[in-house]
């Protein structure tokens, strides 16, 4: 409480006041004291006086024998309530008002003394018995200028210092009451003064607290009034800045929040500085992250103007630095760090996952490889046999023939992969369109085990079909039959005499999908090579699969279709086990679809 500036002003104003009577009431109680002293003194010297002139004729004519003074002494002792008494020149009393016992009697005070000797003196002692001051004066009694006796008055002094003692507890008195009064006009001046502050303060307060609508009100065009003034002021621009800061703040984050690159701003110390979701997500870094040095989340250092690529949790970052000071930004991000108000600058990570871009070059890298490959082998067999024929092998019939054949084989082999490839591509550019049409699903099995009726008889493969009765698809029935031509194809190439291929399709009401299961148990595929499967040119077994005529395209097509039916296909196998292939589709559709 003391601490605020109300009381303090109060205390001043106080002790100012208390200061300034101390200092009067000093100076009053002494000039007081001594007027009163001084007046009673020559009060009571005058009446000496006075005595001394009216006994001197009386001493003067006295001829061996004391004169009666009794009765000129008694109305001076009762006037003056003090003791008179008269001395010759001797310092004998011959005459007192007080006790007469004490006449003939020799006083040996120094005011009597010096009385004697011509001089008027005075002094005010203390009686040790009774504890009252009391005024000893001592004037010479003259008879035609001879020193003849002298007269001494001896007068308490109780009435002057009670008289004074009234006055100072008078004055006393208003000196209270002039403190009272001076701390009930301190208050309310010191409220004056201390009223704006206070609201600025309270304002203030608000204003820390994040409320920008406080206004202080002004009540005077003083110090006071201008500095509320300037308050209100500094608060609407200050709110202003605020707004604008938070605009800045939200468009910032909404930037940071959107973009895909993630962005990390370090310090120069590798603290992390601020953090966008995307880089969060990118690193699978732990919350929270800010404060925590970079290389807690990001392996490696990084300088500026590094460009490098890590592997974080399986994926591959495209990591680049830009350096960074406190007034411009070299890159074009443009995040300024400053830390604490100092020139240590720090560092902008710009990172984006480039995983699926690594993927996509290798494979258009093994795509152009595996192309030329494809293409290389027939292009090789066919020029060798024409210049064979050009060479003269023409002429034997049988030899042409065989020629003839191989190099129609070859062709053909040619057709069927450019005619893939060109699938593909209308796939990948989105021109491929599918007709749907609501079709049996048993239909659609029986038809597939038509096709491959004789291939499996051939094979000496058994192959066995199921399928639910009025149960509908809506799909591209020839695309569809390819994907199933597909795989059956596949399973075989790769399932051994007596083996046995089944073909079973089923129907999840409460889930909407029909699933159609095509299982074998061929030689199955090794579980490393599983995930490889559906790429493009990708074989398990490269030499046989070229010998049975397989170009590598077909499981990338069948994935591609049974993607455009908004369906699923996975594949189970084992060594030696056999393979599962399910195709999963959707019951409902209808028109077609892309």
């Amino acid at each position: 409480m003391f601490q605020s500036v109300r009381y303090k002003l109060m205390a001043v104003y106080l002790l100012l006041i208390l200061f300034a009577m101390q200092l009067i009431g000093a100076y009053f109680i002494q000039s007081l004291n001594q007027y009163f002293v001084n007046n009673y003194t020559k009060t009571i010297a005058h009446e000496a006086q006075f005595l001394a002139n009216l006994v001197s004729l009386p001493m003067s004519a006295s001829t061996g024998r004391q004169p009666n003074l009794l009765n000129v002494l008694q109305p001076f002792s009762e006037l003056a309530n003090a003791s008179v008494y008269v001395l010759d020149k001797d310092g004998n009393v011959i005459g007192t008002s007080a006790n007469p016992f004490i006449i003939g009697q020799k006083r040996v005070d120094p005011e009597v003394t010096e009385a004697l000797l011509g001089l008027q003196t005075q002094q005010i002692a203390l009686d040790p018995r009774t504890r009252q001051r009391y005024l000893y004066l001592a004037v010479p009694v003259r008879y035609r200028n001879r020193v003849r006796g002298a007269v001494e008055i001896v007068a308490p002094m109780n009435g002057v210092y009670q008289s004074i003692s009234r006055i100072i507890i008078i004055f006393a008195t208003g000196t209270l009451i002039a403190l009272g009064l001076t701390a009930l006009l301190a208050a309310i001046i010191a409220r004056t003064i201390t009223g704006p502050i206070t609201a600025i303060t309270r304002t203030a307060r608000a204003l820390a607290g994040g409320d920008f609508d406080q206004v202080v009100d002004i009540h005077s065009n003083d110090e006071i009034g201008e500095l509320a003034s300037t308050f209100n002021m500094l608060t609407r621009r200050l709110k202003q800045a605020t707004r604008s800061t938070e605009r800045e703040k939200r468009r910032l984050q909404a930037v940071m929040s959107t973009m895909s690159d993630g962005v990390i701003a370090i310090s120069r110390v590798n603290d992390i500085l601020l953090i966008n979701p995307a880089a969060a997500q990118l690193l699978r870094a732990p919350h929270p992250v800010i404060g925590r040095q970079l290389s807690d989340v990001l392996p490696g250092t990084f300088a500026a103007g590094d460009h490098q690529l890590v592997e974080v949790g399986g994926k591959t970052i495209s990591v680049s630095v830009m350096a960074l000071d406190r007034d411009r930004a070299e890159g074009g991000v443009g995040l300024a760090i400053d830390r604490g108000g100092d020139s240590q600058g720090g560092q902008v990570l710009v990172m984006r996952d480039v995983t699926e871009e690594t993927r996509l070059e290798a494979a258009r890298k093994r795509f152009v490889a595996d192309v030329s490959h494809e293409l290389r082998t027939p292009l090789t067999t066919i020029k060798s046999y024409v210049e064979a024929l050009l060479e003269g092998a023409y002429q034997d019939e049988e030899l042409a023939r065989h020629f003839l054949q191989v190099m129609d084989r070859e062709t053909n082999r040619m057709s069927r992969l450019i005619r893939d490839l060109l699938q593909l591509s209308r796939f990948d550019a989105g021109y491929e369109r599918l007709r749907r049409e609501s079709v049996s699903i048993q239909e659609v099995v029986n038809g597939l085990a038509e096709r491959f009726a004789l291939l499996a008889f051939e094979a000496e493969v058994q192959f066995v079909v199921s399928a639910p009765d009025q149960a509908m698809v809506s799909i591209d029935r020839d695309r569809f039959d390819q994907v199933l031509d597909n795989v059956v194809s596949n399973s075989l190439k790769y399932t051994p005499k007596h083996g046995i291929i089944t073909v079973a399709a089923t129907v999840d009401r409460d889930e909407r999908k029909v699933t159609f299961l095509l299982k074998d148990n061929g030689s199955g595929i090794a579980t490393q090579e599983l995930p490889n499967i559906f790429d493009r040119f990708y074989r398990v077994d490269k030499a046989r699969s070229r010998q049975l005529g397989g170009t590598g395209l077909g499981l990338s097509i069948a994935r591609e279709i049974v993607s455009a039916h908004e369906g699923e296909i996975t594949v189970e196998s084992r060594v030696d086990k056999g393979t599962t292939v399910r195709i999963s589709l959707p019951i409902e559709g209808g028109g077609d679809a892309p």
